[in-house]
């Protein structure tokens, strides 16, 4: 039975794929207004990233008809360990995910979309960097003891490995495959606006690679956004909240979650015509039940950063610093880079 469970999930992916070549075409360049949206981010945990949560998202939807894409480029580096009397785990190397988001309106009540992923594992070569950027702006480099650039993601438990993959590895990820619909709308004289949205993950990632769960996973979320002004120019406000119901994954099983709830806010000041400020939180609750705080602890992850507008061919450019607020279960490090764009 679980053989067969696998087979259709991974023909369930090949047919993903084709729903993300039919949402794709055609695409068209974007007249602008994204900049409310924040930054389409995860949790980048190596062990938590393989779980459906949602990328960050606001109300916000495209017009009739229309078709917005961002392909995404995200470069996370780790660097956690730790033990207990009947735990141990490090977390150490660099992650890399390639995205290509998809989101067409196929009717006024409903927008259809796909996340496609591609993951890699590797050793990276940001350690010695980053222990730079924490000292010129005085953040700790408590978790960064270990050797530079090395590869090692392992959970031991009562002396046993349960999990380990000290070896670079890369692949597809976990498609998802989304929907959302409006409850309001913004217009031209109100920028409030409400949304709900769910989300499929299907599990077409190597789960002995992490670079998926081996299992389906489902969320469901209410979105809010507004608009308002801030020293007369525009500010978008966004926040959101929801639960990820997860399936019976492959990695670490036994201590996996059943449910896991997220949270996020975000604010974005338009500066200029072209260029605007971005920052964001996005919250969840834990993945795993271990005493350990960097597998299974609440997640902080804080994001700043900036798009900037290319009028004549309507595309935007993003790029974000990702931070950890706090000793929990998010990546010590990352970079975001995006392109944006889309009939609206």
């Amino acid at each position: 039975m679980m053989i067969l469970s696998r087979r259709v999930y991974r023909k369930a992916g090949q047919l993903s794929l084709l729903v993300i070549a039919l949402l794709a075409y055609p695409l068209v360049a974007c007249p602008g207004e994204v900049g409310a949206r924040g930054f389409s981010l995860r949790n980048q945990n190596p062990f938590l990233q393989i779980f459906g949560l949602p990328p960050f998202q606001s109300a916000a939807l495209s017009a009739n008809r229309g078709l917005e894409y961002t392909i995404s480029l995200d470069l996370a580096n780790h660097a956690d360990a730790g033990d207990s009397a009947v735990e141990n785990f490090v977390i150490d190397g660099e992650s890399y995910f390639l995205t290509l988001s998809l989101r067409r309106r196929m009717t006024t009540w409903l927008q259809l979309g796909a996340d496609l992923p591609l993951v890699a594992h590797a050793k990276g070569f940001m350690d010695g960097s980053i222990e730079s950027w924490h000292d010129a702006f005085g953040m700790s480099n408590s978790k960064r003891l270990g050797p530079d650039n090395r590869l090692r993601f392992l959970y031991e438990r009562d002396g046993a490995a349960l999990y380990e993959l000290s070896s670079p590895a890369s692949g597809i990820g976990d498609i998802q495959l989304n929907a959302a619909v409006p409850v309001r709308e913004a217009t031209d004289n109100d920028g409030r606006a409400v949304t709900v949205r769910a989300a499929l993950k299907l599990p077409t990632g190597d789960e002995n690679e992490l670079l998926g769960s081996g299992a389906a996973d489902f969320s469901i979320g209410l979105y809010a956004s507004d608009a308002r002004t801030l020293l007369k120019r525009d500010l978008g406000l966004s926040g959101f909240a929801g639960v990820l119901l997860l399936g019976e994954g492959d990695v670490l099983p036994a201590l996996q979650r059943s449910t896991v709830p997220f949270g996020g806010v975000a604010a974005t000041w338009q500066a200029t015509e072209r260029f605007a400020i971005s920052t964001q939180l996005y919250v969840q609750g834990a993945y795993f039940d271990s005493a350990l705080e960097g597998l299974g602890g609440n997640s902080v992850q804080l994001t700043v950063g900036g798009d900037y507008h290319l009028q004549r061919s309507g595309l935007t450019l993003k790029f974000a610093v990702v931070e950890d607020v706090s000793a929990n279960a998010t990546t010590d490090f990352a970079l975001h880079f995006s392109v944006h764009g889309g009939s609206r």
